[in-house]
């Protein structure tokens, strides 16, 4: 298996101080929302999936040495399990022209999670988070809990408090 139990219970913790109704649902192996939505039961625009994003930006007092070096912020993103994340939108959200979606080894180090099981909580990883205000338009949100195995079922108004995130205008169809 490769749950990472120390995330899971960061989750669980986080939740509990907040007084959060939750549900922890165990299931088989899965690699896409499609598939963790048949395999919970749920629907599948229930699904909150968080991306790893980072963007890239310039750093320096204006001289032409300074200029040339960047540096790549992450920041985390979350859309609905039947939706598309714009990556027009985020760029113009943060005034960058340099945005994409995190190498699978840059979301490990930030996460310390394996693409595909990043909980959208980017307050536990000291991230910026941005959710698309498509989330909450359903009661409830489902989302990995650290996990291909485990899942949390919750209010999608109680997963909004406690992440740490701006809701914006993110995906697509």
């Amino acid at each position: 298996m490769d749950d990472d139990l120390s995330t899971f219970r960061r989750i669980v913790a986080l939740l509990d101080s907040r007084g959060c109704e939750y549900t922890i649902l165990e299931h088989d192996h899965v690699h896409t929302s499609e598939d963790a939505a048949k395999v919970r039961g749920t629907r599948l625009e229930e699904a909150a999936k968080a991306l790893v994003l980072k963007t890239r930006q310039r750093r320096g007092s204006g001289t032409p040495v300074a200029e040339d070096r960047t540096h790549d912020t992450l920041f985390l993103c979350v859309v609905s399990g039947h939706k598309r994340l714009d990556l027009k939108r985020i760029k113009a959200l943060l005034s960058s022209k340099d945005v994409s979606l995190a190498h699978p080894d840059e979301v490990f180090r930030a996460t310390g999670c394996k693409v595909g099981t990043v909980p959208p909580f980017p307050v536990l990883f000291g991230l910026p988070g941005y959710c698309d205000a498509g989330v909450l338009e359903n009661e409830h949100v489902v989302f990995s809990a650290a996990s291909h195995y485990k899942s949390i079922r919750m209010k999608a108004a109680d997963w909004k408090d406690a992440a740490g995130v701006t809701v914006e205008r993110l995906a697509g169809s």
